[in-house]
């Protein structure tokens, strides 16, 4: 297993490592600076505020939260639909 620094794109800063295909934070990173978004973490260089993305390598779940995501947004669209039709006609007398 190799050993890579994950370096920000802007300034350069080692914003942690990638170890076995693992992303592992570097102690510089705070917790504050580090967010998920679905299975990918989102990083903010403590330096520069340059946001990195680090994508989960596993294709099916990559694959189940794109399915998540588009369901998600079907029944979204779908319930506020509904919504909005029932609350646009006049109240029943």
């Amino acid at each position: 297993m190799t050993d890579n620094n994950w370096l920000c794109i802007d300034c350069g800063a080692t914003l942690g490592a990638v170890v076995g295909g693992e992303f592992s934070p570097d102690e510089s990173v705070p917790c504050a600076n580090i967010r998920t978004r679905g299975p990918n973490l989102v990083i903010t260089c403590p330096h520069c505020g340059t946001v990195k993305t680090w994508y989960t390598a596993d294709p099916i779940v990559r694959s189940q939260y794109q399915m998540l995501d588009a369901l998600a947004t079907a029944l979204t669209k779908r319930v506020l639909s509904q919504l909005s039709e029932g609350l646009l006609k006049p109240p029943h007398e």
